[in-house]
């Protein structure tokens, strides 16, 4: 009892002097101890994604980070949604079936799926994450992407996890991939999940991208496509040959990026590839 009054008090004097700021709205709020965050998360985690309440594990998950409004606002992805890219229907009528873009324009990966809906708040979250170095924020996106991992796949049906890769110039400038980042301690959470990953391994180098390419934010759909085509190589191809692939990517917006990679990855002897993001956007842009 001692203990935790004394927890409270170091989080008040904390708070005080060093207030937490939402990474999505900007106001300042309290942190509401021992219900929120990594820790409660872990210790809520039943073993498997309830549908019955993701919205609650969401919540907290993010609640480290963001304010109470806005970690409420986060949608998170429910069917109906697509077969292959996982694109979440407007419509909540229905079951799971392709969308209109992946009857005329099929994709080089199997599966796409995602555990949140890319909306504002979401988008200015990754934008503090990939533009602003908030890299502490890769560790609740992690393992908001690995327990979607859990739901939706046998983790013995993948060999390999390959993050996309981003352009030497431009990780220089940025210091980090973020989609390496979000994976790299899966292993790890993992174990906390009492979940065994042992044999699932993490081939950060087999995807290369050739050349720079303009940043897609702010890029249509066909302009996404024609700014990634023939930008990404394959390394060590031998790697790749035969093995059942799990694309990881921050986004997934027109899903240029990560169909490139998938193209090159089956042209050099890849099984299959799935891809898995953090946020999935609600149209193909």
């Amino acid at each position: 009892m001692a203990r935790k009054v004394l927890r409270r008090l170091v989080t008040a004097v904390v708070e005080a002097v060093f207030p937490v700021k939402c990474l999505a709205c900007g106001c300042f709020f309290h942190l509401e101890e021992d219900t929120i965050g990594h820790d409660f998360a872990i210790h809520s985690y039943s073993g498997k994604y309830d549908n019955r309440r993701p919205v609650s594990f969401v919540y907290h998950l993010m609640r480290m980070y963001l304010c109470a409004a806005c970690a409420s606002e986060i949608a998170v992805v429910k069917p109906p949604f697509c077969l292959a890219c996982g694109l979440v229907f407007k419509s909540k009528e229905g079951d799971n079936r392709l969308c209109g873009d992946c009857i005329t324009s099929p994709k080089q990966f199997r599966v796409a799926r995602a555990p949140v809906i890319y909306d504002q708040a979401f988008m200015n979250l990754i934008h503090c994450f990939k533009y602003n170095g908030k890299i502490q924020l890769a560790k609740p996106l992690g393992m908001l992407m690995l327990v979607t991992f859990l739901q939706s796949w046998d983790a013995d049906d993948i060999d390999l996890v390959i993050p996309v890769p981003l352009y030497e110039g431009r990780l220089k400038q940025r210091g980090f991939n973020q989609a390496f980042l979000l994976i790299q301690n899966w292993k790890k959470i993992a174990v906390e999940l009492n979940r065994d990953l042992t044999r699932l391994h993490i081939e950060k180098h087999v995807l290369v991208r050739t050349r720079a390419t303009p940043p897609q934010t702010g890029l249509g759909r066909k302009e996404r496509m024609a700014n990634i085509k023939n930008a990404i190589s394959v390394y060590e191809s031998e790697k790749i040959a035969g093995k059942r692939i799990l694309l990881v990517d921050d986004v997934y917006t027109t899903g240029a990026p990560v169909n490139e990679c998938a193209r090159m990855l089956l042209s050099k002897g890849a099984a299959w590839v799935d891809v898995l993001t953090v946020a999935r956007a609600m149209q193909n842009w």
